[in-house]
């Protein structure tokens, strides 16, 4: 269960102003952004939400958790939790973090936090110089918080050049032949979407690339096909919620990419050639 408080140390902005789904056909627009200096053990989550968003942490450190994973994350790092990934976040009880977030969407927003993720040494979190200098931008985004046609467009201004600083920072200029390659961009975005009802023709159409001449490249550069390659990736992931939580069999479904437990249950039995309800049982 998620805590969430309004206190007197959090200011934030949403965009009020676009529809959400203009917003998810928009090349890349801002969603929200805010400033929040934590209480001690302040917690937020499990939760996962339709829009990306990156926390820059000025003071304090606190516990990122995400994908099976705890990060401890410090003064002038950032963390960045994709679209649709469930993660929690807690402030740290003796020191707790100050930070500022942006959240945005769009089409070319999948192509910015892949970039970032595949820069990063530690997954999901990045160092930065100057927390404070992306809170300065977002402290001004806050102060334009006028419902009009101007102020929209001076809010994504400053959104757009807190990406380009950010990109800059890390030194992300070029990547290497392997990391810009269709193959690549597509399994990222496998990992990104495996709990969505993604097809190859989407995967493919989010690399711009015919779903035939994807198959073909996929399976020379990484030894399997794509399909293969969700597959596995669902029923890997499915595993570990069969066997770390208690989630009922059709909230696993859901993030696995199913809208159903029964056509999940189908799925995992011609995979794995038991149920899901068995595997759990033996497992456990």
């Amino acid at each position: 269960m998620y805590n969430r408080t309004m206190n007197n140390n959090l200011r934030e902005y949403t965009d009020r102003f676009t529809d959400f789904s203009k917003k998810s056909i928009s090349d890349f627009i801002l969603y929200n952004s805010g400033i929040e200096y934590c209480e001690p053990d302040y917690s937020y989550g499990p939760k996962r939400r339709d829009y990306h968003f990156i926390h820059f942490v000025k003071e304090g450190k606190g516990l990122l958790e995400i994908e099976n994973q705890q990060i401890e994350v410090h003064e002038n790092q950032l963390f960045i939790v994709p679209a649709n990934v469930v993660s929690t976040y807690t402030a740290n009880q003796q020191d707790p973090w100050k930070y500022s977030w942006i959240g945005f969407t769009g089409i070319e927003s999948v192509n910015f936090v892949q970039t970032l993720l595949q820069s990063s040494k530690a997954s999901f979190v990045m160092d930065c110089a100057d927390a404070s200098f992306y809170e300065k931008r977002i402290e001004e985004i806050i102060e334009l918080n006028q419902n009009t046609f101007g102020s929209y467009f001076k809010i994504n201004g400053i959104m757009y050049d807190i990406v380009g600083t950010l990109l800059g920072e890390c030194e992300i200029e070029t990547v290497n032949d392997h990391q810009t390659s269709p193959s690549f961009q597509a399994m990222r975005y496998m990992d990104l979407h495996y709990h969505d009802d993604i097809q190859i023709s989407d995967i493919a159409y989010s690399v711009g690339i015919h779903p035939n001449y994807l198959s073909a490249m996929f399976k020379e550069e990484i030894g399997v096909s794509p399909k293969k390659y969700l597959t596995n990736l669902k029923i890997n992931k499915a595993k570990k919620l069969l066997t770390e939580s208690d989630d009922p069999i059709n909230l696993i479904a859901g993030s696995v990419g199913f809208t159903d437990a029964l056509s999940f249950s189908k799925f995992f039995r011609k995979e794995m050639g038991i149920s899901p309800t068995e595997y759990r049982k033996d497992h456990n």
